[in-house]
């Protein structure tokens, strides 16, 4: 898988995220072990502190991803969920 690399905006996005990585472990070796999960579930947030959900298209399992194609689903098939505490 290329990843895009043949893009020079994806290219130039990949090589920013490995300077931020780098940098991240130059802090702090550790930091893989040690970071907490993120509230969301974002992978990318969780280890880099942002999300780039146009990196996330290699997680299958990507909560982020799951909940917009749910919300889209609704969207487009025109369901309204109502919840208890909203009556």
């Amino acid at each position: 898988m290329s990843w895009g690399v043949e893009d020079e905006k994806r290219r130039k996005d990949i090589l920013e995220l490995m300077k931020i990585s780098e940098n991240i472990v130059k802090e702090n070796p550790n930091h893989v072990n040690e970071v907490k999960k993120s509230v969301n579930g974002c992978w990318m947030e969780q280890i880099y502190g942002m999300m780039r959900c146009d990196f996330c298209d290699l997680s299958a399992d990507c909560p982020v991803r799951e909940e917009h194609e749910w919300q889209e689903y609704l969207r487009v098939n025109n369901i309204v969920i109502i919840k208890d505490d909203e009556k």
